[in-house]
């Protein structure tokens, strides 16, 4: 038999290997959460073999997994959203978990009780609105988008809403202030627990975003599309890695099995102010902004759209004669 070479192709396969360890360091970080817990009996005795499945409520998305020996489950990379959790096992009722709210690199715990019974009998739990997060070390807060929609923002950038966290202090060194992003938004340099302006970190949906000289974030997304963000403060997992001061993690929205959407525009002008009582007239005040964001399903339960648009703040103003 003769063998033939490819001339260059060890080169190229060394190269493609090269290449695949350079971009390793640069992979998304996790956006996604988990669920976890143990499965006992009403003595407390821990439940081997239960099937536990946990199911996404807006996209049907379903995983699931078995106890160990010790009675402990993990379901891992679960897209941020709301789910249900159900358990299963012969000789048990079934045993329901509804309302449980996932955010982003979340360790959810959800323990589980099986009562003695048959499958067709079932018991309902309601999660509890807050839960308090015992297996993980990470210090910070999830800002969600009911809250980012409903606090009054200038400019409508979420990056305004990162001083609402302790330890946050707005830029005070004025190295950024020559590199605007998203027109004349801030870009988000901040001290947090006192460390430099520059040693944070911006994600967008776990890809970093941030802008090489003063590292600040030069992608904004519309704020109607974003689901939800972390700023997390202090003892940060490694996967994020080499950044002494802070991870900033926005998640954006996605398509589910219902459509949904807004639509919206912002206007400010002086035919709606009054005169401030020392002016003789008004100073004329004009701003217009519109835009939309809405998904929904291509093929249901599989395949999910979504999309957004936000003009360009058009401003005019002058101060009163």
């Amino acid at each position: 038999m003769v063998k033939r070479s490819i001339p260059g192709l060890s080169g190229l396969v060394f190269l493609c290997g090269l290449l695949a360890l350079t971009l390793a360091p640069g992979l998304k970080a996790d956006v996604t959460g988990s669920i976890l817990g143990t499965a006992t009996d009403s003595s407390s005795a821990v439940v081997q073999g239960v099937v536990v499945v946990a199911t996404n409520l807006d996209t049907n998305l379903s995983q699931s997994t078995r106890t160990d020996a010790a009675g402990q489950y993990r379901i891992l990379v679960l897209p941020v959203g709301k789910y249900k959790v159900e358990a299963s096992l012969p000789g048990f009722q079934k045993f329901l978990v509804t309302g449980i709210d996932l955010t982003v690199n979340e360790q959810h715990r959800v323990d589980i009780v099986m009562q003695v019974g048959n499958l067709t009998q079932e018991v309902e739990v309601n999660a509890a609105a807050a839960q308090v997060e015992t297996t993980n070390s990470q210090i910070g807060q999830v800002v969600e988008d009911k809250a980012i929609l409903a606090l009054p923002l200038n400019g409508r950038s979420y990056i305004d809403l990162l001083g609402l966290q302790p330890g946050v202090a707005p830029t005070a060194s004025g190295t950024v202030s020559n590199r605007p992003v998203s027109g004349q938004l801030s870009a988000g340099n901040i001290s947090v627990n006192g460390q430099r302006e520059s040693a944070n970190a911006f994600l967008v949906n776990g890809g970093d975003v941030s802008e090489g000289r003063n590292m600040g974030t030069s992608i904004i997304p519309n704020i109607d599309s974003v689901a939800e963000f972390r700023l997390i403060t202090n003892s940060f997992d490694a996967e994020y890695g080499r950044f002494s001061g802070a991870i900033m993690n926005a998640i954006t929205k996605s398509g589910t099995n219902g459509f949904h959407g807004t639509a919206f525009e912002f206007l400010r002008n002086d035919k709606l102010d009054s005169r401030n009582f020392f002016d003789p007239a008004k100073g004329a005040f004009k701003r217009n902004q519109f835009g939309y964001a809405v998904g929904g399903p291509a093929i249901k339960n599989k395949v999910f759209w979504f999309t957004d648009y936000r003009a360009g703040a058009k401003c005019a103003a002058s101060p009163p004669a």
